[in-house]
């Protein structure tokens, strides 16, 4: 699609301010969930504004439509009311708990066992089904609440709450970024794997968009240029896809 025939409207895509995945480095917008979305906009034909914000102002917003969209969001039936999502996975998060390098708290895989730990999670972040039906049940005794992934870190740090789950890269960036991250570990097995999305407030109309996005993510992971923006990020940092 050429520029003559997309939209004019420049679309406004909220994101949580978070490395390595959308944060300002030197004044400037970087990352790699950014660098995928302004190279699929600029195939599909759509000028874009990216928007870092805390991620659930990032909801507020694409809720009441003063935003066209967010990434990247995992499917929950709550958030299909008011979001139309993207078909093509933007990226698939592998969540996982964190604790202090020290620390002798260990993880069999059943959330339950970590019942009575004080759990630092962010306002308004999905962890995916097998975390969020442990938090609607109320099984994590003592969960303190902050809005950021460094903010969690600092506290863990702090020995104000025991363990952080977090989606994998984030973790590990932010607490490099910090200068801690020889300070944390992540516990095994991981909680689960979840693809995530571009998703677009439900406020407009945006299947057509949502269409031309597809098919340029879809062009960027066959022709290599998806894994390159990645593989440029996380080489040598030591994570895990």
């Amino acid at each position: 699609m050429s520029l003559s025939v997309a939209c004019a409207h420049t679309l406004v895509l909220g994101a949580a301010n978070s490395i390595p995945t959308a944060y300002v480095e030197n004044g400037k917008q970087s990352g790699m969930l950014v660098d995928v979305i302004h190279e699929a906009f600029q195939r599909a034909g759509y000028p874009i504004q990216i928007a870092l914000m805390p991620w659930a102002r990032c909801l507020a917003e694409v809720k009441a439509g003063k935003i066209d969209g967010i990434f990247s969001a995992y499917r929950t039936r709550e958030r299909e009311e008011f979001l139309t999502y993207s078909d093509e996975v933007l990226i698939t998060q592998v969540q996982a708990l964190f604790v202090r390098k020290d620390s002798t708290i260990s993880f069999d895989g059943d959330l339950k066992k970590i019942s009575e730990l004080r759990i630092g999670v962010i306002n308004e972040t999905s962890y995916g089904p097998r975390f969020d039906e442990e938090l609607r049940q109320g099984t994590f005794k003592k969960v303190d609440t902050t809005d950021s992934a460094s903010s969690n870190i600092r506290k863990l740090l702090q020995d104000r709450i025991d363990v952080i789950p977090s989606y994998r890269h984030v973790a590990l960036d932010s607490a490099r970024t910090l200068g801690v991250a020889g300070s944390i570990k992540e516990l095994s097995p991981s909680i689960e794997s979840i693809p995530s999305y571009l998703a677009f407030s439900n406020k407009k109309d945006h299947r057509k968009i949502a269409r031309a996005f597809d098919q340029a993510l879809r062009s960027m992971k066959k022709d290599g240029t998806y894994d390159a923006i990645f593989n440029q990020y996380l080489a040598g940092s030591g994570v895990r896809q």
